[in-house]
């Protein structure tokens, strides 16, 4: 389903440090761990000494705490470093040309359908989180000592220095395409975990580091079918035709009432709106929202738990059925 798009959902978040926060780089050319990559000159054409998180950590603690959130609501999760993972049972049966509805639906699980495997390619990116120009975060030198467990005191002859980075504020875009609702869910309340605490990003987390709050900045929908209508929020399932929604197992009801009050004409004074609004645009290639405030976003996302909670109950009504399959 990756040669067509359906439907395009972008989030725009600030990361906003509530403690220390520390990336270490994946090299040193001192003693000193660095707290976080500084090779984005490059890329980015930054200074070689800003502080930045890589897309690719942002995207393996959203994995990592994605996988936790299905394993408690009872979907299946594979080990990726298993003999049993998707990517190896995929790469096994290379022979077999599984075609790409057979390993969407048949072999992937939950999280490889999101965020891919070596086997097939995901449905979510994230960009590295770069500094704010205007609360860009401030670097702090610390020092950790370990204690010696027989004599109850510091071991001088073993401390670290580290430079981690306080206060101040990331923004990064996550991107996810040809989605299903009950995806959007799920990571929502990995977004709503992270900004409540439950799930801290890069290292020392037994120490207190890593704990940030996430800002829903900006959200932008597309769904890429003529004449729909402006009330819904539309996954994949309700956006392709009966043979595919079969073959990839996606659900025909795969669809929410959109109930946020739209942003009106532009009012004398601005405060008069209410913070939850969106914009609707639809034209011949499809329709498209912008949400504008972090209210209405957080609240779509809650809502959508729905979709999740269908989805659950369809997996297991399915896990009860083949189970009671005389073999």
């Amino acid at each position: 389903m990756h040669s067509r798009l359906c439907n395009r959902a972008v989030l725009d978040l600030s990361i906003k440090p509530q403690g220390p926060l520390l990336v270490r780089a994946g090299h040193s050319a001192s003693e000193v761990s660095l707290p976080i990559e500084h090779n984005v000159q490059t890329p980015h054409g930054a200074s070689p000494s800003a502080p930045y998180i890589p897309g690719s950590s942002l995207k393996g603690v959203m994995r990592n705490h994605f996988e936790r959130v299905a394993r408690s609501c009872g979907l299946p999760v594979c080990d990726p470093f298993s003999a049993s993972s998707c990517a190896r049972r995929a790469l096994a049966n290379r022979s077999a040309q599984v075609s790409d509805a057979k390993l969407y639906s048949e072999v992937l699980c939950a999280a490889c359908k999101v965020f891919g495997c070596e086997a097939a390619a995901g449905r979510f990116s994230a960009s590295d989180a770069m500094p704010s120009e205007d609360n860009p975060p401030k670097r702090q030198l610390r020092a950790t000592l370990p204690v010696d467990r027989f004599l109850g005191s510091g071991r001088s002859a073993t401390v670290k220095d580290f430079e981690p980075v306080v206060g101040g504020e990331f923004r990064t875009r996550i991107v996810l395409e040809n989605f299903e609702l009950w995806h959007l869910a799920m990571i929502g309340i990995v977004l709503m975990d992270v900004d409540d605490g439950r799930v801290q990003i890069g290292g020392l987390r037994s120490k207190g580091y890593g704990l940030v709050s996430v800002g829903l900045d900006g959200c932008e929908f597309f769904f890429a079918k003529p004449d729909l209508p402006t009330n819904g929020v539309y996954g994949i399932g309700s956006l392709v035709g009966d043979r595919q929604r079969r073959e990839f197992g996606y659900m025909s009801d795969d669809w929410l009432l959109l109930r946020l009050p739209q942003m009106s004409e532009p009012e004398p004074d601005a405060s008069a709106r209410p913070s939850v609004q969106y914009d609707v645009v639809s034209d011949l290639f499809g329709l498209k929202y912008v949400l504008s405030s972090h209210e209405a976003i957080k609240l779509l996302l809650s809502m959508l738990t729905k979709n999740l909670l269908d989805y659950v109950s369809r997996h297991r009504t399915g896990e009860r059925a083949d189970d009671e399959t005389p073999g």
